[in-house]
């Protein structure tokens, strides 16, 4: 319990999958080590659904706290900063980077440690390709998480006169819930209905536009996900970028069929036509092909639910995750 390991991000006063990894790895390390998560706002604008305890917060002030310690950089844009403060202050500090999504952008201004962990497939495309980073230690640990589904064989379904959609992401830009309801808009069967579930800079003008709408509602910030994920038929993504989203992870946990573009991890955990179901094409490919799910036979989505749940099982699961990141802390300490 000796050596000290701090995890740091930023926007922790935000639930965002980046930080929600942060936390599932400290919890998981912390019987181990010294460990504790690193912020730079106070502990009271911590976000409630991290459960930080207020012993194993520490709010970024003095260069100094850093030295001799381990660093896990759950954020880009953080590297940066403590590369910078390392060789300022002569920090004898080992840092572990966590590249959590695909950049396309500020190449220039992105500093890397030489010991980095990648959580998809593409993400470490990202980094030898456009960082040129191939020599670099570079190692690939999927995001995990604990299962919480309530999961039971054998996997049943009954065809319902409602195809329901669970689309679960911070609501901006980057996701594309406001693009969707404005290209999809009229082009829906009745029996589409896709239900947003997050808040987030966007947040208030999605209600607006989902008001009126049959197909699309905007059900804001849920607190408890798996209850919900239960409820519908599929799990869906379609953002413009991604590293590897818990949200698909949680949807493969449930035993769901997934509905994703192919961008990020994506297709790592929804393979089409194995446990799902690739949405490629311009928008009014997208419309028929979410239309085209009332025609899904029975024994096809039960089959695909069954492949998400295997998937999940060999690959996502929460002691996984944690098994790999105490091997590679133990490599570095």
């Amino acid at each position: 319990m000796g050596l000290e390991i701090l995890s740091i991000t930023t926007d922790l006063d935000h639930y965002g999958g980046a930080q929600k990894v942060l936390m599932d790895v400290h919890e998981g390390i912390k019987d181990k080590y010294n460990a504790k998560v690193l912020g730079f706002v106070k502990y009271d604008a911590l976000h409630p659904k991290y459960k930080i305890a207020e012993s194993e917060y520490v709010k970024f002030t003095n260069p100094f706290y850093l030295n001799n310690k381990i660093l896990i950089v759950h954020a880009r844009n953080v590297m940066a900063f403590i590369m910078l403060l390392k060789r300022l202050f002569f920090l004898n500090t080992k840092i572990l980077y966590i590249h959590h999504n695909v950049y396309s952008s500020l190449k220039w201004a992105s500093f890397f440690p030489n010991d980095i962990i990648s959580i998809s497939e593409r993400v470490t495309e990202n980094l030898h390709n456009y960082f040129n980073l191939k020599e670099r230690n570079i190692q690939l640990i999927y995001n995990g998480i604990k299962d919480e589904s309530g999961f039971k064989q054998p996997f049943t379904f009954t065809k319902k006169n409602k195809v329901k959609i669970l689309y679960s992401a911070r609501v901006n830009k980057v996701k594309r819930q406001l693009e969707i309801v404005d290209h999809l808009t009229n082009k829906l069967s009745p029996e589409i209905e896709i239900h947003f579930v997050g808040t987030g800079p966007d947040y208030e003008e999605l209600v607006e536009k989902c008001k009126n709408s049959s197909n699309f509602h905007a059900l804001g910030f849920i607190e408890n996900t798996h209850e919900l994920i239960a409820k519908y038929d599929y799990l869906m993504l379609y953002s413009i970028q991604e590293g590897l989203p818990i949200a698909l992870i949680e949807g493969a946990m449930h035993g769901k069929p997934l509905l994703v573009n192919d961008v990020g991890g994506n297709t790592e955990i929804s393979v089409p036509g194995v446990n799902g179901i690739l949405l490629n094409g311009d928008w009014d490919h997208l419309a028929d092909t979410l239309n085209n799910l009332i025609n899904l036979n029975e024994d096809e989505y039960v089959r695909m639910g069954i492949n998400s749940r295997k998937r999940y099982e060999t690959m996502f699961t929460y002691d996984k995750m944690i098994s790999n990141y105490l091997t590679k802390i133990k490599q570095m300490a």
